[in-house]
């Protein structure tokens, strides 16, 4: 879903027929998603703006850009519970290298912000780079009514105003075991822009997460696979991990949540919301249809 449509989106609910329609085409087609592998979280994401770049991903006279990173849980990195803050700050420099002016980092945090924020090393990781960290909690007027076309259980939402006015959005979340959905990952961390997401668990976790995918679909997905919690979360901490020291890339975040669900099920349709976006034609499940370009980072 590019930038125009989001912000047209936004003024005629018309145009969520047609970012739907654009989600369904590119789901009929295959997949590409890079795994980066080896070195640290700077030499990941530094091959990781290369793929990018290659793939004419940033495009000329981007002036500003939504990050959605999960920066939810007060968990120092090593956990596991959020994206890791080196990535952040070497994707933050990477963006300034480019020309982009002006880069946002909101999210609704689970625990209390100064905590979370803090603890996480991401705000000082968005400061380092001199950009702004939102606190969605706190940042009410933020949010817009938007209406989830197609949805099965979630008619309208409302989403923070950051991501459907930037030229670009990237969601970068972080892989991990979560007690609810078995797996958190780029389509769950989409609940971090939304206002209300306790009704969410009222009316159907999976059937919600599955709907939003109709609405929010990032330019770009970057999971964080550097550590991966398998138990205990999403906040842990665990005393079960993995550490791949992984980035996976894509355009597809129905993909790229399919190549990141290994390291917790065996097959990406034991996810529900996966299972059901893949349905509804807003993204590649089957991995038989999913090109995967194993890159090393050096």
């Amino acid at each position: 879903m590019n930038s125009i449509n989001r912000r047209d989106f936004v003024r005629s609910g018309a145009m969520g027929a047609v970012t739907l329609g654009a989600l369904r085409a590119r789901a009929a087609q295959k997949a590409e998603v890079w795994v980066i592998e080896g070195g640290d979280p700077d030499a990941l994401m530094t091959r990781c703006l290369k793929v990018m770049d290659e793939q004419n991903g940033f495009a000329p006279g981007t002036g500003s850009l939504a990050l959605k990173v999960n920066a939810a849980w007060a968990r120092k990195p090593e956990v596991g519970a959020n994206t890791h803050p080196a990535l952040v700050s070497r994707f933050l420099a990477g963006c300034r290298e480019r020309g982009v002016r002006e880069v946002t980092v909101p999210e609704h945090p689970c625990n209390r912000a100064e905590q979370a924020f803090d603890r996480s090393g991401i705000r000082d990781a968005v400061r380092e780079r001199n950009f702004r960290m939102i606190d969605l909690k706190t940042r009410t007027k933020s949010f817009r009514q938007v209406e989830v076309p197609g949805g099965q259980v979630l008619k309208d939402v409302e989403i923070a105003g950051e991501y459907l006015d930037a030229d670009m959005v990237v969601n970068m979340p972080v892989v991990k075991n979560h007690s609810a959905t078995t797996m958190s990952s780029a389509l769950k961390n989409w609940m971090g822009v939304i206002r209300q997401r306790r009704i969410w668990h009222v009316k159907g976790l999976h059937e919600c997460i599955a709907d939003f995918a109709g609405v929010m679909s990032a330019d770009w997905t970057i999971i964080d696979a550097t550590r991966v919690m398998l138990a205990h979360g999403p906040q842990g901490p665990s005393q079960n991990m993995k550490r791949p020291g992984r980035l996976i890339v894509s355009r597809d975040q129905v993909a790229a949540d399919a190549v990141a669900s290994r390291f917790l099920v065996k097959h990406p349709g034991e996810i529900g919301y996966l299972r059901m976006a893949a349905e509804r034609g807003l993204g590649v499940m089957d991995p038989e249809r999913i090109d995967v370009h194993s890159l090393r980072a050096a």
